[in-house]
């Protein structure tokens, strides 16, 4: 496993399911990437841990780093639920930044099990080891009746001045985006609903109760400035409880919306000029698998990587058998083609390649470790991605793929020219991991864990 065993939490589980390079603590429930950032050479990604049960309860930020995005070190649990403070129920998802030198969590605290959250703040030392929960809040649920669901704070700027935004829930059942000022990070101004689900660029695909887990990042092609949009989908039941649908993403451009005056220099704090308005020109899935949601991206200057959050497929109570439930996806290089976005694992995974596969058999049949990658040699290859046993094969994923990515029970699937494929599967006693593939149309590599 790529954790160091020097720090990792407890003896990793040795069940084929527990992945060999895809970092996270031996025991406990996993959810949402949190808080990506990279701070002098050093990769950190905190995630949303419960390291008691494989049960999403009491949630809290667990912390993982990297100095090259292959060997990942445990860090000492970040963010705990406060006793009567805004996070007592729970230190929902958020983002990373620095506000006057210092490293500041930004996250839904929420108090109560219901869809109501506060951004709250919290401030870190240096090193992003210890951090400080004082019940800061920076801006509490919109005074707006017609907002009846916030969460999952996310921050970017835009014509040099610091935004933020909200996934939200509107009281007639669309999905929405928050905007808000947060160039003072302790005090937000709420701007107002950004964007609705029913906008007229937007297809019955990004229909949704609520939009979780807002992203937007620019992509600059010469003198043109597109942005993208990234939204987690949830969907309300009937019995009131959520479903987790997909992910998808918005292609569009920003401009100044001279409808939105941000003007409000009483003090001198705030400067004169018109808010941000993203204007929809296309839509599609940021991910086509069923075991996919809740990515975070970390746009940086030569490049923007995202991470997502894998769910188990499994009974839960296999779940609480093994002491732990859901995995983060490998780093992703994310890139516009055209209208289409595309993801490819970033170039630092092939450090986890170790010898490479032999060539398939005479019937196209190529047997893989239960960590492995397969490459097309050139366009995407036709694969069929099987576990065989006593019983007989059973068909995990068929399709044509750039790169297919196996370890332990997660599946990665990237396609050359659009959007990646994430499932999960589970080897039973006997069944082995193969792919039926065109005789040199892929090469592979067995996959496994670096030395710390």
């Amino acid at each position: 496993m790529t954790l160091s065993p020097s720090t990792a939490s407890a003896v990793l589980p040795t069940g084929r399911a527990f992945p060999r390079t895809h970092p996270r603590p031996a025991r406990g429930w996993l959810n949402d990437p949190n808080g990506l950032c990279r701070v002098d050479g050093t990769w950190h990604v905190f995630f949303q841990y419960n390291p008691g049960s494989a049960r999403h309860d009491a949630i809290q930020w667990g912390h993982l780093s990297s100095p090259d995005l292959v060997t990942w070190q445990e860090e000492p649990v970040a963010l705990r639920p406060q006793q009567h403070g805004p996070d007592a129920f729970g230190c929902w998802s958020g983002v990373l930044t620095v506000d006057e030198g210092r490293p500041v969590a930004v996250y839904s605290g929420v108090e109560a099990g219901d869809d109501r959250s506060r951004v709250t703040l919290a401030t870190g030392s240096e090193d992003l080891r210890s951090w400080r929960q004082e019940g800061v809040t920076a801006a509490e649920m919109p005074a707006d009746p017609d907002v009846v669901a916030v969460r999952d704070p996310f921050l970017f700027r835009w014509a040099g001045r610091r935004y933020a935004l909200q996934g939200a829930g509107l009281a007639d059942g669309r999905a929405a985006i928050l905007l808000y000022d947060a160039a003072d990070l302790a005090h937000w101004t709420y701007l107002g609903v950004w964007l609705t689900s029913d906008h007229p660029v937007l297809s019955a695909d990004l229909d949704a109760s609520i939009w979780e887990c807002p992203q937007i990042f620019e992509v600059v092609e010469g003198e043109v400035s597109r942005w993208v949009l990234i939204v987690s989908r949830w969907m309300r039941q009937e019995d009131g409880s959520g479903r987790l649908q997909d992910v998808r993403y918005i292609v569009g451009h920003m401009d100044a919306d001279p409808d939105n005056d941000n003007d409000n220099d009483d003090d001198g704090a705030r400067a004169r000029g018109a808010a941000p308005r993203f204007t929809p020109e296309a839509c599609g899935a940021v991910d086509t698998g069923p075991a996919f949601y809740a990515p975070q991206v970390l746009a940086l200057e030569d490049r923007t990587l995202l991470w997502g959050w894998s769910w188990e497929t499994r009974p839960e109570e296999v779940s609480d058998e093994e002491g732990w439930a859901g995995l983060l996806t490998w780093p992703r290089e994310l890139r516009l083609d055209g209208d289409v976005l595309v993801a490819a694992p970033a170039a630092e995974c092939a450090g986890h390649r170790r010898e490479p596969l032999e060539p398939a058999s005479a019937d196209g049949t190529v047997e893989l470790p239960d960590a492995a990658e397969l490459r097309a040699t050139g366009p995407d290859a036709a694969v069929r991605l099987l576990l065989r046993g006593p019983a007989g094969e059973r068909e995990v994923w068929s399709g044509r793929a750039g790169t297919v990515v196996v370890d332990g029970s997660l599946v990665e699937v990237y396609a050359q020219d659009g959007p990646s494929h994430t499932l999960r599967a589970y080897p039973q006693d006997g069944e082995t991991w193969c792919a039926a593939v065109e005789p040199g149309a892929v090469t592979g590599w067995a996959l496994g864990p670096s030395t710390p």
